[in-house]
């Protein structure tokens, strides 16, 4: 899956796409993160929000946009 650029960033020529990995495993998404966040920038840090237990976003060591989220069916989104 991916997404576009949230509301209120702006536009960089880069970042108009994010790709977004939601698994019902939350060590996979938890190990995922941590090895994508190595020479990277976190946006947001792994937490629980209103649509996840575990949700957090990256940009890699490649300049590749990353959303990750924990999904097993409870949240209702």
């Amino acid at each position: 899956m991916f997404s576009d650029v949230f509301p209120g960033s702006p536009f960089v020529e880069g970042n108009n796409i994010t790709l977004v990995i939601a698994s019902k495993n939350i060590d996979e998404i938890k190990s995922l993160f941590n090895k994508l966040k190595e020479g990277g920038t976190v946006t947001m840090d792994l937490q629980e929000t209103f649509w996840s237990k575990c949700y957090g976003s990256l940009t890699d060591k490649f300049g590749i946009g990353w959303q990750l989220s924990y999904d097993n069916g409870e949240m209702g989104v």
